[in-house]
C-alpha cells in the first residue's frame, strides 16, 4: 500500500486505488499500529500541522489517495501463467545436478603440529589446479565429484 496525491495519480494507480472508506480504515489502522506506509512522509511534509488527525482528513477528502499493493505489480497475468507452469514442470521433473561432495584437510606444521593459518597451497582435484588458502585454523576446504580420485596439495613457502 502506498498513498499518493490525488493531483499525481496514474489511471493506473486510479483504477487500483482503495474506495474512501477503506482507505480512511487502512489509514487509520496504520496509524494507531504505528505501522509505515509508502508516501506517508511526503504528506506529512505538506501539511501545516503534522498531527494523525490532518492525515486522516487528507485521505477522508480524497486529496490522498491510498493505492493498492497490486498496482505496482502491472498487467502480468499471461507471463506469469507462462513462468508458472514452466517452474512447475521443472519442480516436477528437475534436470540432474552435478553433486560434489565436500573434502576437509587440516594443514599442519610437520614437526610441531600447528595449524597452518591463512597459509597459501595450490590444490589439484582430478586435473583442475587452483590457488587458495586456508582459514584461521588451518583447514582446507576443497569440493569435488563424490567419486573423487585425487587431490594434490603442494603448500607454498613452508
Amino acid at each position: 500500500m502506498r498513498l499518493v496525491d490525488e493531483f499525481h495519480l496514474t489511471p493506473w494507480e486510479r483504477q487500483h486505488a482503495y474506495p474512501g472508506e477503506q482507505a480512511l480504515d487502512h489509514v487509520r489502522q496504520a496509524l494507531q499500529d504505528r505501522q509505515p506506509i509508502e508516501g506517508m512522509h511526503e504528506l506529512r511534509a505538506g501539511l501545516m500541522i503534522d498531527i494523525d488527525d490532518e492525515v486522516l482528513h487528507q485521505v477522508e477528502r480524497g486529496e490522498w489517495r491510498l493505492i493498492r499493493p497490486e498496482a505496482d505489480y502491472g498487467d502480468w497475468a499471461v507471463p506469469l501463467l507462462i513462468f508458472e507452469h514452466k517452474v512447475m514442470a521443472l519442480m516436477r521433473n528437475p534436470p540432474p545436478q552435478a553433486s560434489r561432495s565436500p573434502r576437509i584437510f587440516r594443514i599442519v606444521e610437520s614437526e610441531t603440529a600447528a595449524p597452518l593459518t591463512q597459509q597459501r597451497y595450490f590444490a589439484t582435484v582430478e586435473g583442475q589446479v587452483a590457488a587458495r588458502r586456508t582459514d584461521g585454523q588451518g583447514i582446507a576446504h576443497l569440493f569435488g565429484p563424490a567419486e573423487l580420485q585425487q587431490i594434490s596439495m603442494p603448500v607454498i613457502g613452508v
